[in-house]
């Protein structure tokens, strides 16, 4: 047991913090579980206000591989999550690579965001720190299987969300992206760099009628590395198009955060939510 460990009772938990709230949503449930939280926060990215929850803090710009796997070394950091998005602005100018992050991006023959990633977490592996799922510390935000909302898709919506389903599980197999627009079973938008509220946007900006989205996971995807995420800004985002009829999401695979809140939108603005296993989206 290190020194750090004999003085907090329990092994640090190392946080790799990207945009948004999740980040905060993990150095909190740390906080309330008594285990030291070390943060290691994306300049341009993460909320400044977190740290105030770290028993350590540090900025890393996108790239400074050996700064952050120097950092959790320092105080003994073993077990990590990696949480939080990050934006195409922010890859653009903030990334400095180092030379483990060139050396490492020269071994891949493409940059997909999965084949990227995959390789980061082996890196990481190899100096031992290893990545744990966001849900082994925050199970609750796992989304359960059927319909959340007290409004149901009609027919026609059950169909379209089908259809998008199955080509956002497709557009996964890829790795291009996670999400689908359908409507009248066509397909309006799928997602690309530009993230999830961008192809809606797209998406619903072609629709004559309440289209269909599904957001799902890659089927080959590491549930601890970029895993798909709603809220109530995605709710928000999908309302204010006034075409969006229904969403559907993987079943204990997609993250949702703050449930009550995004479930109560989606219910105000008369979208159907749902989240579908692989068996109930046949």
């Amino acid at each position: 047991m290190t020194l750090w460990e004999q003085e907090h009772k329990s092994p640090p938990l190392g946080l790799i913090a990207g945009n948004r709230e999740l980040p905060r949503l993990v150095a909190e449930k740390a906080c309330e579980l008594k285990r030291p939280i070390v943060i290691a926060a994306l300049e341009g990215e993460a909320e400044a206000t977190l740290a105030a929850l770290a028993h350590r803090f540090q900025w890393v710009r996108l790239g400074q591989l050996e700064k952050l796997a120097n950092f959790f070394q320092a105080v003994g950091v073993r077990e990590l999550v990696m949480i939080g998005g990050v934006s195409r602005e922010s890859i653009i100018s903030n990334y400095e690579p180092d030379e483990a992050a060139a050396a490492l991006m020269a071994t891949l023959d493409d940059f997909h965001t999965d084949k990227i990633l995959r390789a980061f977490c082996g890196w990481l592996e190899e100096r031992g720190l290893k990545l744990q799922a966001a849900t082994e510390i925050l199970p609750e935000l796992l989304t359960p299987p059927g319909l959340l909302t007290r409004s149901a898709p009609t027919e026609a919506l059950m169909l379209d969300l089908k259809v998008a389903w199955r080509v956002a599980k497709d557009l996964g197999r890829l790795d291009l992206g996670q999400c689908a627009v359908v409507s009248d079973c066509i397909t309006l938008a799928v997602e690309a760099a530009e993230g999830t509220d961008a192809a809606v946007l797209r998406g619903a900006g072609l629709a004559g009628k309440p289209a269909a989205v599904a957001k799902v996971v890659k089927p080959t995807q590491d549930l601890r590395l970029d895993p798909p995420v709603i809220g109530p800004e995605t709710i928000r985002v999908m309302a204010a198009t006034g075409k969006v009829g229904a969403l559907v999401v993987d079943a204990n695979r997609v993250l949702i955060v703050n449930r009550e809140e995004t479930v109560r939108l989606a219910d105000e603005a008369g979208l159907a939510l749902l989240a579908w296993t692989d068996e109930m989206a046949r």
